[in-house]
């Protein structure tokens, strides 16, 4: 399918593992207008000439502060969604294994908060359906990879 440039948009994010916590790192987004509080994982826009996977590292250390290792593989989901004109996104999603936690770097309009959650109560938490199915690709990925969760 064909796509005009403005109306496709690129993202990459993780899903990052704590392995000996058996914890998942997630970002909390608060709408202070309408009470919302929305989680998810981090994410963020490709910059040009970044590849997805420099992207992905790069969106988890500014948003979270985490320093993380990627696993080996890709998910790709496209999303279409209207923001005045219909868009496409496609967002590169890895699973990744923490390797320390620093400091976040947000802009200035970002508000987002980090939390932790058990992997067992996540499904539970995640605010969106795209990223309960995401946690359940990575957990199934996790059981076959060498760098695994140690059944997380």
């Amino acid at each position: 399918m064909l796509y005009p440039a403005n109306e496709l948009l690129f993202s990459a994010g993780a899903v990052v593992f704590d392995k000996a916590r058996k914890q998942v790192l997630t970002i909390v987004s608060t709408d202070e207008l309408r009470g919302i509080e929305e989680v998810m994982f981090p994410k963020g826009r490709i910059e040009k000439g970044e590849s997805p996977e420099d992207a992905a590292v790069r969106e988890v250390r500014e948003e979270t502060g985490a320093r993380c290792n990627l696993w080996p593989g890709l998910m790709a989901l496209e999303t279409r969604y209207n923001a005045k004109v219909l868009k496409t996104k496609v967002m590169y999603w890895y699973a990744a294994t923490l390797v320390e936690m620093g400091d976040q770097q947000l802009d200035k309009n970002e508000k987002l908060t980090i939390r932790w959650v058990d992997v067992d109560n996540a499904d539970s938490v995640l605010s969106f359906e795209e990223d309960r199915e995401l946690l359940r690709v990575c957990l199934c990925t996790a059981a076959a990879n060498t760098e695994d969760t140690s059944s997380a």
